[in-house]
């Protein structure tokens, strides 16, 4: 059981798939480097250590088109092709992959909302490039867009605050949550 205090970290294969193949700048080595330092360190004894939670499709359409969602469910069975004009490519069961990590995110809000957690850290989330219709910058769904729209759908919370302190060259899209 946690305690009002802990921190959460969601670990686990389904997230750990989240990647472009080893030689891609975003590549599948990223979680398991995570997880060596991690446990180098014996962080795991210091937190809640979570496995990732699957979310399903309607809180994925919190934020995506119900065509974008079907797009890469389609695509994801092969692994073939980009889901946006080039930048991002598919891979076997993206969809599986990218809807684990949202439903992290989304278990991390309800254990953070709930006082039943005071952080929570999902090592491949932040994937914030993806659009509504589309997907973007390695980003195939946004779970900071999903998660916004959870906040103000499920908790009533009606203004949140995003920041992004991800900036490069081409972010350029803003989202005004209001």
């Amino acid at each position: 059981m946690s305690s009002p205090s802990s921190v959460h970290v969601y670990a686990g294969e389904e997230i750990a798939r989240y990647g472009f193949g080893d030689s891609h700048p975003f590549g599948t080595d990223r979680f398991g480097a995570f997880w060596r330092e991690f446990t180098k360190r014996g962080l795991q004894h210091q937190v809640q250590v979570c496995t990732p939670k699957l979310a399903d499709q309607s809180a994925i359409g919190l934020f995506h088109t119900s065509n974008y969602i079907a797009k890469v469910k389609t695509m994801s069975q092969t692994g073939m092709g980009f889901l946006d004009g080039g930048d991002t490519p598919c891979f076997p069961n993206a969809y599986q992959t990218t809807a684990y990590v949202v439903g992290s995110v989304l278990d991390a809000i309800d254990h953070i909302t709930q006082g039943s957690a005071k952080r929570a850290f999902v090592p491949i989330a932040g994937l914030h490039h993806a659009r509504r219709d589309s997907a973007a910058g390695f980003c195939i769904f946004n779970d900071c867009g999903i998660a916004i729209e959870a906040l103000r759908t499920y908790y009533g919370i009606q203004r949140v605050a995003y920041v992004d302190i991800d900036a490069h060259h081409g972010d350029g899209v803003f989202y005004a949550f209001e």
